[in-house]
């Protein structure tokens, strides 16, 4: 028993330094105690086979190791295990399908750990139920969970766990659109994070937003850092496959497709394993779209109609169990069709109602954009006003975010067309005070500057002596009047309507 526990704590460091995967250790360890009564190390090792199952391979053996695993700590008593494995299951569950039994199992496993003092459990709580939100589509739930998990982490001095736990933060932040808070989440986690792992994923974060406010240069540098601290040993699909999507951004973006065909490819050959799905779509799209912009281009036909088939072939493997994934299926297609030559606006409008329904500013913007262009292209001048209209929020959400691409494109088609960003079109002039013109109260008007200002529900209550119920009725009203669908949204038009201009619209920073 002593060398299967030796063998366990083995796997961890070579993990921790980026020196193998650790499975020939965890398998050492495994085979050590197969056969044996059932005891507290047997379960450890079960435990640990799960989580590293669930990482690297995860699917139906990674489910029945997690299953096994909490069956043995139950007959021995040893709960911190069982709190572990019931952790690692609800989150196999989550990303089989089935949410919110996976999501149940994961919050009672939350409550448990921290009612009973189990530090190191809750820690792992804090980083991986946040994390199944966030791959569900569920950002704006994960936030509040993440910033309890740096004071806890904080508190008990869990360095590691805690880069997580800001790390986690960084990304859901970027898809709710609060991308200054995501590059001072992500670089606290680069600074409190002792192993290797923890800060390839913070390098692969910032690679992230620089690539989407179009420093190629730093993105190229925080790339090659990703890849430097996760080491060529351990291949795991929550690294390779962003690193892939980065890496096929960003040489497309420097005009070398045939390199982003080539990154494409291998991530095609090695295959998406089982529930993957939010690695992958974004992956497919950034494939897609990277076609679809390079059409014409004389370089790049040879091949293109294999690329697209392929892409398609890989699209029908994946799962869209949740609306986030059922949306990016619907934005691969039209970028698919975009790509050999056709822009059907009402593909666009169907992906655009998809986005409209989430609280992802930026794919929003995205995706008003290719309306808009496929408005413009139809004609007509109630397609023109539409159009306007659209680049209008596309570009205000650009310029908030600080996304240089997105907005340059936004205004070359703009420009293209001969259409005002500054005015909507056969729109009265604006009165003066244009919180009261949108339909705004003063108590709406005072929640709005604290939603610009990147508030929560729970903190705008506190502020204005409101309960958070109170706040939620005020924002969803705002949203309504606005016309928009998420805070991020509602904080763009704010600034750009300058609606507060003696204050920063930048928002709070956790921690």
């Amino acid at each position: 028993m002593r060398a299967a526990w030796f063998w366990v704590m083995r796997s961890r460091l070579v993990q921790a330094l980026a020196r193998g995967n650790g499975w020939q250790e965890l398998a050492t360890a495994q085979e050590l105690v197969r056969g044996l009564p059932p005891s507290e190390v047997h379960a450890d090792v079960l435990a640990q086979v799960a989580n590293w199952s669930m990482v690297h391979v995860p699917g139906p053996e990674a489910f029945t190791a997690a299953e096994r695993a909490v069956e043995y700590a139950r007959m021995v008593g040893a709960r911190e295990i069982e709190m572990s494995a019931r952790l690692t299951l609800g989150s196999l569950i989550v990303h089989s399908g089935d949410l919110e039994a996976g999501l149940k199992e994961m919050y009672e496993v939350a409550g448990a750990t921290t009612e009973n003092g189990m530090t190191a459990i809750a820690a792992r709580v804090y980083v991986n139920l946040p994390d199944a939100l966030e791959a569900v589509g569920r950002s704006a739930e994960a936030v509040p969970i993440l910033e309890e998990g740096v004071a806890h982490t904080r508190k008990f001095g869990l360095l590691d766990s805690e880069a997580w736990v800001w790390g986690n933060l960084a990304e859901s932040l970027f898809s709710l659109g609060r991308w200054d808070e995501a590059a001072t989440a992500a670089g606290k986690s680069e600074r409190v994070g002792q192993s290797a792992i923890p800060r390839g994923f913070h390098a692969t974060l910032r690679a992230e937003l620089a690539l989407a406010r179009g420093d190629l240069a730093e993105c190229a540098d925080q790339l090659a850092a990703a890849r430097s601290h996760f080491g060529t040993h351990d291949r795991a699909p929550q690294h390779e496959l962003p690193l892939a999507r980065i890496a096929i951004g960003v040489t497309a973006a420097e005009g070398r497709l045939l390199d982003a065909r080539t990154t494409l490819r291998r991530a095609l050959d090695e295959g998406f394993p089982p529930d993957t799905q939010r690695y992958a779509w974004p992956l497919l799209l950034t494939a897609a779209v990277a076609e679809a912009d390079a059409l014409g281009l004389p370089a790049t036909e040879t091949g293109r109609a294999e690329v697209l088939q392929d892409i398609r072939k890989a699209a029908k493997t994946l799962a869209t169990n949740v609306p986030v994934w059922h949306a990016y299926e619907h934005w691969v297609r039209a970028e698919l069709r975009r790509a050999e030559g056709h822009s059907d606006p009402d593909d666009w409008a169907a992906v655009t109602a998809a986005f409209e329904t989430l609280d992802r500013p930026y794919d929003l913007a995205r995706v008003r954009h290719r309306l808009a262009e496929s408005l413009l292209s139809v004609g007509g001048e109630d397609e023109r006003d539409r159009a306007t209209e659209l680049l209008r929020l596309a570009h205000a959400v650009a310029e908030h975010l600080g996304a240089r691409p997105l907005a340059d494109a936004v205004a070359r088609l703009a420009q293209r067309a001969r259409l005002g960003l500054s005015h909507a079109p056969k729109r009265a002039p604006v009165p003066a005070d244009q919180a009261e013109a949108l339909g705004l109260t003063g108590r709406e008007r005072d929640v709005l500057r604290l939603v610009s200002a990147g508030r929560t529900n729970r903190q705008i209550a506190e502020e204005l002596f409101i309960s958070p119920k109170t706040a939620s009725v005020h924002v969803s009203n705002i949203l309504a009047k606005l016309g928009v669908s998420g805070r991020g949204e509602a904080a763009a038009v704010a600034h750009r309507l300058g609606l507060f201009p003696a204050e920063r619209l930048s928002s709070r920073t956790a921690g």
